[in-house]
């Protein structure tokens, strides 16, 4: 009877750098959305759907994260 996660990127949207006061630095942006699926084949009111929003922008620690969000981070702040 363990309760088990199942973490899936729904999507990742990338957003331009604006534009800075003078002397100041931006950096795109990224959002990305997971679907975190609950379950226990024991538990008849599971499974259960939860939505997680994150924003990184260049310099976040990614190392908790899925592997394409890693992946599209590197490719937008190299």
């Amino acid at each position: 009877m363990a309760i088990t996660l199942t973490r899936t990127v729904q999507r990742i949207e990338t957003y331009p750098a604006t534009t800075p006061p003078e002397g100041e630095e931006t950096f795109t942006t990224m959002m990305v959305v997971y679907n975190d699926l609950f379950d226990d084949a024991d538990d008849d009111q599971l499974p259960v759907t939860a939505t997680k929003v994150l924003y990184f922008t260049k310099g976040d620690d990614m190392s908790g994260q899925d592997d394409l969000v890693k992946t599209i981070a590197t490719a937008i702040w190299s």
